[in-house]
């Protein structure tokens, strides 16, 4: 039988991870928003509600194009996220809820289950204030010097071209979740941007301490199975150091034995950078140069590698969920067969035990019929007893048994002031037999989502409050309304609850001071359990009109 424990392990261990990735997507610098088909937000981070100055609360559940000066044109962009599986560079310009307006500019793709069903974009957002601001500022420029104009246009461009790739390889990075789709896709973006003859990504494999190629761009295939341990070549020695390693001249270099299988020429330049996550290895990337490589470029990659990491990261961590999704389905599958298993036997050994027990009740009647005997009259009287006694802990414990293994239960719309008046009527011989007085204070209609199994709930605080009441006290009745839902309680008279024992009560086999009145110790853990099922509470408290209890729960009204 799986153990409950491991199940919460797993469900906490999920938990996590998903607590764990939404810390990453609140790391990013820019906004981010996802939507669904009909382009109502779904989620935003941090950096969205500082922009917008609207609160999360605010911005999910509203339609996406209410945020800018020109909402059907920021409806046309999800239409053709959506249409076209992606969009880069898309710019709109976002009023904020001071009315200030920011010129941003949006990458977006689109999202899919694990089934591969579209469920709605994924968005970046870049501010493009500061672009804008250079933008205006080279139009001034224009005005008073034609030279700085065409000086600050080259550098806006050169810019402007970065920022492009960068947001292109971004947007592939993002655009799947699948690792060796991500790899692939990421690497060939990046050489195609650098203009490198060739690249590799190795991933570091920690439980052997080596570098494993994962996706490569115009590498000879007989290369793809070479691995590194770290330290060793060129990929190892940038993940051992974790920094940056420019191997130059490379024809000339004697420091680094390098098989070229990877083009024609050799290249001139290798740049390997380490993919570090949150002080973690993840791998390196390698990537060659036919010239030096420039300062500009250097940052550049260093820039992407570290987007790189994220990437991985998200891939791998995605992995695991769908492994830890895959492992908690067939647990919970266990689980449920290991229920059915458990109601099959608690039926059977209900059955088995009841039927000598009614055997026994049925000899003993005839006995007790025929016999004349005082004393074998007493002694006969107790078997009868406690054969009762055990008849009605099989029958209890059978349906404790039950009502742990069930889940959930259908509610229909129930009167609950009709339902115990119901059960009121039927303790009235027994009231009467003590002398107490049951005052039903309830008067009206109480309806509330509940299943007939309430019933139960009643009778077992009315049950007890009479057994555990001295002879010609009172039991009172009473349904509260503590909207959203109805407050039942039975006040008795009786002995009262010690402190110390009013946390045991709900609790199986928990009984306390008994004064010699017989019980299972299942009946309060029974109502507890339904009411529970019920989405309800249930407590205890001191009688404030003197000695004694004042049970109550809570359902639900309809």
């Amino acid at each position: 039988m799986v153990e409950i424990s491991q199940l919460k392990k797993k469900i906490e261990e999920l938990e996590e991870l998903q607590r764990y990735n939404r810390g990453l997507i609140e790391a990013s610098i820019d906004p981010m928003l996802t939507t669904d088909n009909e382009g109502v937000i779904t989620d935003v981070n941090e950096q969205m509600v500082n922009i917008t100055g609207h609160s999360r609360k605010r911005l999910i559940g509203t339609p996406f194009k209410e945020y800018f000066t020109d909402p059907e044109e920021a409806s046309e962009g999800i239409k053709e996220a959506l249409a076209e599986k992606m969009v880069r560079d898309y710019e709109l310009t976002l009023v904020s809820q001071t009315g200030k307006e920011i010129p941003v500019s949006y990458n977006a793709t689109v999202f899919t289950d694990a089934g591969g069903n579209v469920k709605g974009v994924f968005a970046v957002a870049r501010d493009m204030t500061e672009y804008k601001r250079l933008e205006n500022e080279l139009k001034s420029y224009t005005e008073n010097l034609e030279v700085m104009v065409e000086d600050r246009t080259e550098e806006l461009k050169i810019q402007q071209e970065k920022e492009s790739s960068y947001n292109q390889i971004m947007t592939v990075l993002n655009a799947s979740i699948d690792l060796h789709t991500m790899l692939t896709d990421g690497l060939n973006e990046i050489v195609k941007h650098l203009n490198a003859p060739f690249g590799i990504v190795h991933l570091y494999d920690a439980e052997n301490n080596v570098l494993k190629p994962a996706a490569t761009h115009a590498v000879k295939k007989e290369l793809l199975t070479d691995q590194f341990e770290v330290g060793e070549g060129i990929p190892g020695e940038a993940a051992l150091e974790r920094k940056t390693l420019i191997v130059k001249d490379i024809p000339q270099n004697k420091k680094y034995q390098i098989k070229f299988g990877f083009m024609e020429a050799d290249p001139k330049t290798i740049m390997s950078i380490p993919i570090v996550f949150h002080k973690k290895l993840l791998g390196t990337i390698v990537i060659g140069f036919m010239t030096d490589v420039s300062e500009d470029t250097q940052q550049f990659l260093q820039r992407v590698v570290s987007q790189f990491g994220i990437a991985i990261n998200n891939a791998q961590s995605y992995v695991m969920v769908q492994n830890m999704a895959q492992e908690l389905q067939e647990y919970s599958g266990q689980l449920e067969k290991s229920n059915q298993l458990k109601d099959l036997f608690t039926d059977i050994l209900r059955h088995d035990l009841l039927n000598p027990a009614g055997l026994v009740r049925g000899f003993t009647d005839v006995l007790m019929n025929m016999e004349t005997d005082e004393k074998h009259k007493e002694l006969l009287n107790k078997i009868h007893n406690n054969n009762e006694k055990l008849i009605d802990l099989i029958e209890t414990a059978s349906k404790f048994a039950k009502l742990e293994s069930t889940e959930e239960l259908e509610f229909v719309r129930n009167d609950i002031g009709a339902i115990f008046k119901n059960i009121v009527d039927n303790f009235e011989p027994l009231a009467k037999e003590k002398e107490m007085a049951i005052e039903f204070l309830a008067d009206g209609e109480y309806f509330a989502k509940a299943n007939p199994i309430i019933e139960d709930v009643f009778s077992n605080l009315l049950s007890n409050a009479i057994k555990y009441s001295p002879k010609g006290s009172q039991v009172v009745i009473d349904i509260q309304d503590t909207a959203p839902d109805w407050r039942v309680s039975v006040t008795d008279f009786g002995f009262g609850i010690a402190e110390e024992d009013k946390s045991k009560l709900f609790q199986r086999f928990k009984r306390v001071d008994k004064k010699g009145i017989k019980g299972t110790g299942l009946g309060l853990a029974i109502v507890k359990r339904i009411v529970d099922l019920h989405g309800g509470d249930v407590g205890i408290e001191n009688n404030p009109e003197g000695q004694g209890s004042v049970f109550w729960v809570t359902v639900e009204k309809a």
